[in-house]
């Protein structure tokens, strides 16, 4: 063999070695560098808030915390107690809840979701700084209305509730009228001691909407038996149940058109202060 076959030769056994590598490597058989981080155990608790002022005490209660950016959303994670918690500012309303939900139920895998932060009152009896914990949470701007011709004006007597219909683990799809809250959880929040206002179940309400109207308020309390009114709740328990994550809503009353209709942003640091006893009473 010459230099020149000889060259030809050994030209041929190295692109074949760089073909094969090609072929193997995206079929898993390279080892990982000694660099590649592990995939990480999934966290106790997500606990949720749409603004600064209804999370600042659960963030300062994280320790060994640890701030995480994904895409538009802010998470910190650390230990509340022996708990591994994340917390999330979800920003507000249904598209900013539903994502953050969504990015957080990936990223973090939380064996529990609590939403909490501040709402208005539906609820007539409900004064500020009361408590509501949702035995479920609704959709209340989910509603169909019967014809009118033009010219007979807007009429709620009209309207009906309509479900959301989810299709929970790709079979048939099953309506909600709302969202049912974690029993368990639910039974530790209640039992959590409050000292500001009264502590209570109910169904809290969510929708993309600031309601002032009375009898608008009152409507949405008897149709769909809503105590309070948020942005987040209804649309994080409905992620949370198509990824077959326990969840439960915590919210504070910081105004009522009823009687107090200015809203008290200190009620965000009672509710938030709240949520961390919750968290230190979880099994």
């Amino acid at each position: 063999m010459n230099n020149s076959t000889c060259s030809l030769a050994l030209l041929g056994k190295a692109a074949l070695v760089v073909c094969l590598a090609v072929v193997v490597m995206p079929l898993g058989f390279a080892q990982p560098t000694p660099t590649q981080k592990k995939e990480e155990a999934p966290v106790d608790v997500l606990v949720q808030g749409a603004l600064d002022w209804e999370l600042q005490p659960l963030v300062a209660a994280l320790s060994e915390k640890e701030e995480v950016q994904l895409a538009a959303w802010t998470f910190w994670r650390g230990k509340i107690g022996n708990k591994h918690v994340v917390v999330s500012r979800t920003e507000v309303g249904p598209i900013n809840a539903v994502a953050a939900t969504t990015v957080a139920i990936v990223h973090f895998k939380p064996k529990l979701i609590i939403n909490q932060g501040t709402a208005g009152a539906h609820d007539p009896s409900l004064k500020v700084f009361d408590i509501v914990v949702g035995e479920a949470a609704v959709d209340f701007g989910a509603f169909r209305s019967a014809h009118a011709d033009e010219g007979k004006g807007i009429d709620q007597s009209r309207w009906s509730p309509i479900p959301h219909r989810l299709r929970l683990a790709g079979k048939e799809r099953v309506p909600f009228k709302s969202f049912p809250g974690d029993e368990e959880t639910l039974r530790v929040a209640l039992a959590t001691p409050y000292k500001r206002g009264r502590l209570s179940k109910g169904i809290l309400g969510s929708a993309f909407e600031y309601n002032k109207e009375i009898d608008r308020l009152l409507w949405v309390h008897k149709t769909f038996g809503a105590s309070s009114e948020d942005m987040e709740s209804a649309f994080v328990a409905g992620t949370a149940l198509g990824f077959q994550t326990r969840f439960l809503a915590i919210r504070i009353i910081s105004n009522s058109e009823f009687y107090a209709p200015e809203l008290q942003e200190v009620a965000g640091e009672y509710c938030a202060a709240f949520v961390v006893d919750v968290i230190k009473r979880l099994k």
